[in-house]
């Protein structure tokens, strides 16, 4: 059986944006936020756990002995510390959290068969959805929390540009040299020379562009402590940012082309 396109972008996508929360969980202290905004995202974690294994379930092969046993050992920890997690992150949290990131990473390796290509294209997409995922929940969570400082926002938005700017680097590599061959007019390779234009001038437009000139805009909100009106904008810069990677990974899955 032949994995559908469709199947294969739900796949990476969902475990990237699992991976990417999960990793930037410690970024701000819950003695800050208190628990429930760990708790949150946690939860997204968790929410992505699920729909993948579904449609791991669904594709062909399976998931190996091995990735099952990660796939639960991930499932069941996160449940463990949505239940058990308290405001102040002691050494047990610390400890099943550095955990949770090796079998995440080993899950990784594992899934991709070690190819360099994917694991590398992975793992910048799924920092990229993480912390742009990461920095809306806690612009929503000031609601919760109205005299939280707008530092972690801020901090959050440094490590987005950081992420981005090297997502970006690697794309545009890739764009001068592999790409080049889809872009020619009259080729066949690909979707065709219009459709290639098309979902490779959306992949930059809607995957970067956009979300850089937004997060600007936040960061100007953020230091005007207009920090409601800065999480708007975060929602539409992750809108942005999961299309830019859909787009990212359809070109991936079926053309080869990291962008």
């Amino acid at each position: 059986m032949t994995n559908s396109i469709t199947q294969i972008v739900a796949h990476s996508f969902l475990l990237a944006l699992a991976f990417g929360t999960q990793l930037f969980s410690p970024v701000v202290s819950t003695k800050l936020t208190g628990v429930g905004f760990y708790k949150l995202g946690t939860s997204i974690v968790l929410g992505s756990l699920v729909l993948f294994g579904g449609v791991a379930y669904s594709m062909q092969p399976q998931l190996s002995s091995f990735g099952l046993g990660c796939y639960v050992f991930l499932v069941v920890s996160n449940m463990l510390t949505l239940g058990l997690h308290k405001d102040h992150k002691n050494w047990a949290m610390w400890t099943l959290y550095i955990l949770q990131v090796f079998v995440f990473v080993t899950f990784i390796f594992s899934t991709y068969l070690l190819t360099p290509a994917w694991i590398m294209f992975f793992f910048f997409s799924a920092l990229l959805l993480g912390i742009s995922n990461f920095a809306m929940i806690l612009g929503h969570y000031y609601l919760v929390v109205p005299k939280l400082s707008e530092e972690p926002l801020i901090y959050c938005l440094y490590i987005f540009w950081t992420v981005i700017f090297l997502r970006l680097i690697f794309s545009l590599s890739l764009f001068f040299t592999a790409a080049q061959p889809f872009l020619e007019e009259g080729t066949h390779l690909g979707d065709g020379y219009t459709f290639n234009w098309l979902f490779i001038s959306m992949r930059y437009l809607w995957g970067y562009i956009a979300p850089l000139i937004l997060s600007f805009f936040t960061f100007r909100l953020c230091k005007l402590r207009s920090i409601q009106s800065a999480t708007g904008v975060l929602y539409i810069v992750e809108f942005f940012v999961i299309v830019g990677e859909l787009i990212s990974v359809y070109l991936m899955a079926k053309h080869g082309l990291a962008l």
